[in-house]
């Protein structure tokens, strides 16, 4: 493959991931606002609370595998079907083990019987997400049109359900079931494009070597993954709870709903700096490689580019986000704009600690990442428990804030590796406007 030809495939596959992103993103928003203004704010406190206690957990059905396997169907492909059939009995594993786990969860804690099943229902989804196997390996194929077009198909067929129980004006348990029913599309579509590429599941081989292989390889991966879904999901879990011993399980709802939305949004906006650092990240590895200085000057720029789009995305939903969620969602969903707004403070955690991927990346800093991740989450953890009794979902969002910022840039200033990242994103932040191509 010449050159030309193999940054065009890059192209294209980094192309396509984009329209992925924002097509469902897309789809998945339009969504929501219709059936946030159906169920009403109670309701979506509800569905949220189950589905953030299953998002912590989602974890198991990896077990940190994920970048792993991607990594060995790059530099393997001979050992493909070894590869991908040990990780679907990992997945498949993990799956019925976050199930467990999460019936004895919810028996413990004595949830009311509506409440499990929201959580079950949810929950069973996950024994079907072994099937992201399979998206490894068209990623590694550099096929990203493959799974674009999957993810695509399977959003828009959820969407539909969606739209159709509103129509139908269907009870809250069937929504919980669009989620089951969108990661069985997702499935489903997959296992026909990898026959229909004359691949067959039958050939995949579970080695119990292999397995081992990359339990051994991924388990800080899993813990990193609790820690970081512990530190975004865990105070959606823990507004309800709190809420409901000291102020009703209905309050509980309705603020959880309110926060749950303004996340939402939050969410709408936050995949701009993966997808400007998935486009940056080659240049500054090769500088790695080359030139110290010049890995150092495009760190720098790449700071000075995601504080440049924090302002921008940050002060118009400082001022605009009262006004946006009440045109888009109705009156009853106020509370979620000026939460939102705050939000948009904590924009400048999404953004740089995105950026600061490259630097922990090219560093091979993977052990203080795993590290600064369970001190975040700890810290989250920590203040929730003091902040959300008394400021309710404001708490949560100060909390997450403080957290993020010790553990995105406080925690740099401990190690002798880390302090010139922590001084090249200062000079980012505080010389954005210095912003200039890259070398």
């Amino acid at each position: 493959m010449t050159q030309s030809a193999g940054f065009r495939k890059y192209l294209n596959n980094f192309s396509w991931l984009f329209v992925d992103r924002v097509v469902r993103m897309g789809l998945i928003l339009a969504t929501t606002i219709i059936v946030s203004r159906y169920l009403g704010v109670e309701r979506i406190g509800q569905l949220n609370y189950a589905l953030a206690i299953v998002s912590i957990a989602m974890v198991l059905t990896s077990l940190g595998a994920n970048e792993i396997v991607a990594r060995d169907l790059v530099r393997h492909p001979e050992r493909k079907d070894e590869l991908l059939g040990s990780t679907f009995a990992i997945k498949l594993a993990g799956g019925i083990a976050l199930n467990v786990g999460l019936f004895i969860y919810v028996l413990v804690k004595g949830m009311d019987a509506f409440t499990v099943l929201l959580v079950m229902i949810t929950a069973s989804a996950e024994l079907l997400k072994w099937s992201t196997v399979i998206d490894y390996y068209f990623m590694a194929q550099v096929r990203g049109n493959v799974a674009a077009k999957v993810n695509i198909a399977s959003t828009l067929i959820s969407s539909g359900y969606k739209l159709l129980l509103v129509w139908y004006q269907a009870p809250l348990i069937w929504f919980a079931w669009g989620y089951f029913a969108e990661t069985l599309t997702y499935t489903l579509g997959f296992v026909w494009v990898y026959q229909r590429n004359g691949l067959r599941l039958r050939s995949w081989k579970p080695r119990w070597r292999m397995v081992r292989y990359i339990l051994d390889q991924s388990w800080p991966m899993l813990l990193y993954g609790f820690a970081l879904q512990a530190q975004l999901k865990i105070d959606q879990v823990m507004i309800k709870d709190l809420l409901s011993s000291r102020l009703g399980e209905t309050f509980a709802n309705i603020e959880l709903g309110q926060y749950s939305i303004a996340v939402k949004m939050l969410e709408a906006i936050a995949f701009m700096p993966l997808i400007v650092q998935l486009a940056v990240a080659p240049a500054i590895a090769k500088a790695r490689i080359v030139d110290v200085s010049l890995y150092h000057e495009r760190l720098t720029n790449q700071y000075r580019l995601m504080f440049a789009m924090f302002l921008v995305t940050a002060i118009p939903m400082y001022f605009l986000s009262e006004w946006g969620i009440v045109l888009l969602y109705g009156e009853e969903f106020r509370e979620a704009g000026r939460l939102l707004a705050l939000f948009a403070f904590r924009l400048v955690f999404s953004y740089m600690g995105v950026a600061k991927g490259s630097f922990i990346t090219n560093e091979s800093l993977f052990k203080f990442s795993l590290i600064t991740s369970v001190l975040g989450a700890v810290i989250n953890i920590s203040l929730n428990a003091w902040l959300i009794p008394w400021l309710g979902a404001r708490g949560a969002i100060w909390a997450s804030a403080i957290s993020f910022f010790v553990s995105i840039f406080v925690v740099d200033l401990f190690t002798a590796r880390t302090r010139i990242n922590f001084r090249l994103m200062m000079n980012g932040m505080l010389t954005f406007w210095k912003l200039r191509a890259a070398k």
